[in-house]
């Protein structure tokens, strides 16, 4: 009877022990796992908002509120508490080695806020080997949360995610200050619902997109919207990319990808901040609609500087162009903006991306310079329609246009290697074949009158034939491909 009432006594013990902040939570633990394999561990439990300094212990929260962590920790920092609850993380020179696995993994909370202490540094590596998993969820980022995460403070933060990603939000991503060095496998920042940034500094290596948002479910998520920040990024793939649309406001860009470097499935918009692009793909690309509102923009890219599937628009901004193609949509509009193009194909391509739209090249305004490599490249090219109605136009190129459709000079000034015209000329299919007085000023060039006027019309019939010979078959447009030339 005495034996039974020590051992009912010691589990009294134990269950009173349960209550304090720091109990141990005595699960077995195993190691050497896959990470298909969800193992147990144990923790040192912390249910009461406290100043944290870390040992060797993994450590657990159970319960909301601000929790200040200081010190170094073999291990982890994981965050369960109910769905209705907020925890504040307070990292104040904290370095965790987490091993193979997450240093800060959150399970359950309503929101969970990281702060940078102001003046702090702080640094979390894993260590690079797949993650041993220690429950059902598939943990593959260096901070993993599955509920909503924001960043805030002025301190700074180091991660070291050798594994796969460095952060991940299964929910809302949003940074508001800091500063970032990032070297990951693969992306730096991923929140499935969104990604908000409003400032910050951000130095950012990457085996795939630096910053990515792909939910594909919920037309109303899998956003990037940047407001503020400066952003150094090398990318091994995409630099910026958003499944739904993607919303450039204000920042400092200088972006260097192996792929795309602002990238979109929908509709993306600048509006502001100054980006500096070298892309091996796209500047910028969008499978919808691409539209300019300010800012400035320089591109260095080996393919487009600037696509759209869909259209695009620019209304304002400051855009210097390096590409094989700068503008390329099925639909272009130049509303106002100075923009200088250097191309080895079409500085302005309108060609059939999408059905059911015709090509066309709109010029309403702005300041627009276009400098043409030597070959059978076209300065505006549209596999329909081309008006020009306003701006300043300069184009230096042997053949400064190139359309299939309509083609209408109504206003603006045009000058084609030094020479103002006042009609449209067309190459008519392209290549030397074409018709010849391409180039006015040049040799078999044309009088303004005597070019072709453009317009509903149509008088192209009238253009006189050039040295090499009479029209293209396939009537004014040229070979019967040619709505496919991309």
């Amino acid at each position: 009877m005495k034996k039974f009432l020590a051992v009912c006594l010691s589990l009294l013990l134990l269950t009173g022990l349960c209550a304090c902040n720091t109990e141990i939570d005595s699960s077995d633990s195993s190691s050497g796992s896959s990470a298909s394999t969800a193992t147990e561990t144990s923790y040192l439990v912390i249910d009461q908002p406290t100043e944290i300094e870390l040992g060797n212990e993994d450590i657990k929260i159970t319960n909301g509120g601000s929790y200040t962590l200081s010190g170094e920790l073999n291990g982890s920092v994981i965050i369960e508490t109910s769905d209705k609850e907020a925890v504040e993380l307070i990292l104040n020179n904290v370095t965790i080695d987490s091993g193979d696995f997450a240093a800060i993994y959150v399970i359950e909370a309503d929101e969970v806020v990281i702060t940078l202490a102001d003046g702090s540094v702080n640094t979390l590596s894993d260590s690079g080997n797949e993650y041993t998993l220690i429950d059902s969820n598939n943990v593959d980022g260096l901070i993993y949360s599955k509920a909503d995460l924001r960043f805030e403070g002025n301190g700074t933060l180091v991660l070291n995610a050798g594994y796969k990603h460095a952060v991940v939000s299964k929910d809302d991503l949003i940074i508001n200050g800091g500063s970032y060095t990032v070297n990951a496998k693969n992306h730096a920042f991923e929140g499935k619902d969104c990604v908000e940034i409003s400032g910050g500094t951000f130095d950012l290596t990457t085996g795939t997109d630096a910053i990515s948002s792909d939910n594909e479910e919920d037309d109303a998520k899998g956003y990037v919207v940047i407001s503020g920040g400066t952003f150094k990024i090398d990318s091994q793939s995409d630099g910026i990319y958003a499944f739904n649309y993607l919303t450039i406001k204000d920042g400092n860009f200088d972006l260097t990808t192996a792929g795309k470097a602002v990238k979109s499935d929908g509709d993306i918009t600048i509006g502001g901040g100054k980006l500096t692009i070298k892309a091996a793909d796209d500047g910028i690309h969008s499978n919808s609609n691409v539209t300019i509102d300010g800012g400035t923009i320089t591109v260095d890219s080996e393919d487009d500087a600037i696509h759209a599937d869909n259209t695009l628009t620019i209304n304002g901004g400051t855009l210097e162009l390096n590409a094989h193609e700068a503008l390329e949509a099925t639909v272009i509009t130049i509303n106002d903006g100075k923009i200088d193009i250097n191309a080895t194909d079409d500085a302005i391509n309108a060609a059939q991306k999408v059905d059911g739209i015709t090509p066309t090249v709109e010029i309403n305004g702005g300041e627009l310079t276009i400098d043409m490599g030597q070959g059978d490249t076209d300065a505006i090219d549209s596999n329909g329609n081309l008006f020009i109605n306003g701006g300043t136009i300069s184009i230096t190129a042997q053949f400064p246009f190139d359309y299939d459709g309509t083609g209408e000079l109504n206003g603006g000034t045009v000058t084609v290697n030094g020479t103002q015209i006042t009609a449209l000329t067309n190459q008519f299919g392209g290549g030397m074949g074409g018709f010849g007085g391409q180039m006015p000023g040049g040799e078999g060039s044309f009088a303004p009158g005597e070019m072709p006027q453009g317009g509903p019309s149509g008088s192209q019939g009238q253009m006189p034939f050039g040295q090499q010979g009479g029209p293209r078959p396939g009537g004014h447009g040229g070979f019967p491909d040619q709505g496919n030339r991309q």
